[in-house]
């Protein structure tokens, strides 16, 4: 490995876990400049980028597919051109989607136009404390394998559950990574970027669904600003088979608009930058794959336009 290769941070986590959060803070810690961030998006709209833009124009996009599977090749692509820039890069922080395994990441690291060029520094992975436990089937699968791969677990929106739910939750990591409780993703800031040996053989365990069969992804645009009460009440009511649901939406009564996270029963309105989307609401939805979810929304979003 070259002394002056660079180092990857990846970040990972099941969806709605925080990442894009941790992923803010990390960038506003770092060196202006010396680190390039690579954000991928499950849907055709990659708002998480849009928002990690407000912070650092040194975003790179990879979207409408999961990292590790469906747009592995555009990773290494970026990834070759990104260590080619000049002057050199310190860092590379990849955030995967919450669909994604991040061992295969790992995996890419290692081709041979990369092996000299960068070392993964650490892998942190996020775990939704308030969700983690209800996960079942193919998606604790997947959420264990992000766990597994780990040097820093997040236990994350500690705050949000009780301290007995909160160990039962940290004994069923099962992990022998460092794990950290924390609120809206606040690490200290001595670990944020603080320099580790490279992570040599890591090892690899594929899981059996390739996780863009798990999940699917749809996106519904709006001509007119929303009523809040009725947009936060159709929210509450949405299903347990949406995972996660984001984008900008304006409301009636502001002049600004808003980008939306929402994950179980937990919405979080931030104020977004005042630009001309080409829709009043623009929200991405991910859901659990064959629920029939897009067509058993449609009459309730209709209601919301008029």
């Amino acid at each position: 490995m070259s002394t002056s290769s660079i180092a990857v941070t990846v970040i990972a986590g099941f969806l709605g876990s925080g990442k894009t959060t941790l992923l803010n803070r990390l960038v506003q810690h770092a060196e202006s400049g010396r680190t390039a961030v690579i954000v991928n998006d499950f849907g055709e709209l990659n708002i998480d980028a849009a928002i990690v833009a407000e912070v650092t124009d040194a975003v790179f996009s990879l979207q409408n597919g999961c990292i590790c599977c469906t747009v592995q090749e555009d990773l290494l692509a970026q990834l070759v051109g990104l260590t080619q820039l000049r002057p050199r890069l310190e860092r590379i922080v990849i955030e995967c989607s919450g669909v994604s395994d991040p061992q295969r990441i790992v995996q890419t690291l290692g081709y041979p136009q990369l092996r000299e060029q960068l070392h993964l520094d650490t892998v942190i992975t996020l775990v939704d404390a308030t969700g983690y436990a209800a996960l079942e089937g193919e998606f604790a699968r997947l959420s264990r394998a992000q766990v597994a791969c780990a040097d820093l677990v997040l236990l994350n929106k500690s705050d949000l559950v009780s301290p007995a739910e909160l160990e039962r939750v940290r004994s069923a990591l099962g992990t022998r990574a460092r794990v950290f409780e924390t609120v809206q993703a606040q690490l200290p800031d001595a670990l944020l970027l603080a320099e580790r040996s490279p992570v040599e053989g890591l090892k690899l365990t594929p899981l059996v669904a390739r996780h863009d069969e798990l999940f699917e992804s749809w996106v519904w645009n709006g001509e007119r600003p929303l009523d809040p009460q009725a947009f936060r009440q159709w929210l509450a009511a949405l299903p347990k088979d949406v995972f996660r649901l984001k984008g900008l939406v304006h409301l009636q009564g502001s002049e600004v608009p808003y980008w939306l996270q929402h994950v179980g029963n937990r919405s979080q309105f931030s104020l977004a930058p005042r630009q001309q989307p080409t829709h009043a609401v623009q929200l991405v939805f991910i859901a659990r794959r064959g629920s029939d979810l897009q067509s058993r929304l449609q009459d309730s979003w209709a209601d919301l336009q008029h």
